[in-house]
């Protein structure tokens, strides 16, 4: 079926989605096994250079996720030294604090509502403010992945906002994207368990990735094993056929006294 927000692209540039020309991207990390994996392959297979972008959005397991963020720079600095360039680090509450207490009936069926959507257009004014140290970047990178099912997370959606940007720029040269669905850039999905054997076969130490929503101090700022975040990690692995080698909270660990 075709999708109208695409026809609209096509219709005014040629092209729904490609690889950028100058190799250069924004690209929202989380510190999670997507969104890690997908900056390290867009580099390693791409050679695309990336500006990544973390967002402290009022998420209990922010500490968790920046420890991953600060672990995995220093990685890819040493792997991609000209490729990786520093975390922009900004706090932008999605949802605004004032709204979330009465949100939460619709976050447990749906998610944040147009979560994604923020964040990608808050890496669109990092991308626009890159111009001020002589960088033009245009496209925009965010790991959403097959397995994904909130509204905002599906190709659809993510076109949708393409076409908005684009039209509120009044710049068609302006691309958001998931690499892992956009079948423009791929040939097919990339599941969770295929970006593990592709982390698995280049030795990337994905077990310090946080992919748990209650990681926070309480369990020593580790994926705790036991929420269904973890149990898609774990069955992520399983599927891959591969070890896991990460750190779970319920797995034995016991709570630091620092």
């Amino acid at each position: 079926m075709s999708n109208p927000y695409e026809d609209i692209l096509k219709d005014k540039r040629g092209y729904v989605a490609a690889w950028p020309i100058n190799k250069v991207a924004v690209m929202i990390v989380s510190g999670g096994l997507d969104s890690i994996i997908t900056c390290a392959r867009l580099m390693e297979d791409q050679g695309i250079t990336i500006y990544p972008l973390h967002i402290e959005r009022g998420q209990t397991n922010y500490l968790a996720e920046k420890q991953s963020i600060q672990t995995f720079s220093k990685v890819f600095k040493k792997r991609y030294p000209r490729l990786f360039k520093p975390v922009s680090y900004i706090k932008l509450n999605v949802p605004p604090t004032e709204f979330k207490p009465n949100l939460s009936e619709y976050t447990k069926k749906h998610g944040h509502p147009m979560r994604d959507t923020v964040l990608q257009i808050a890496a669109v004014q990092y991308a626009v403010s890159l111009k001020s140290q002589g960088v033009t970047a245009k496209t925009i990178y965010c790991a959403v992945m097959p397995e994904d099912y909130f509204p905002h997370s599906n190709i659809e959606s993510i076109r949708a906002t393409n076409v908005a940007v684009c039209q509120n720029m009044d710049d068609w040269e302006w691309l958001i994207t998931s690499p892992n669905i956009d079948l423009n850039l791929t040939d097919r999905p990339i599941s969770k368990s295929d970006e593990i054997i592709w982390a698995h076969k280049h030795n990337l130490p994905i077990g310090l990735t946080v992919s748990c929503n209650v990681a926070t101090a309480e369990t020593n700022l580790l994926n705790c094993g036991d929420c269904s975040s973890c149990n898609r990690r774990r069955a992520a692995f399983v599927e891959a056929n591969t070890p896991d080698i990460t750190e779970y909270y319920s797995d034995g660990h016991t709570k630091s006294n620092t």
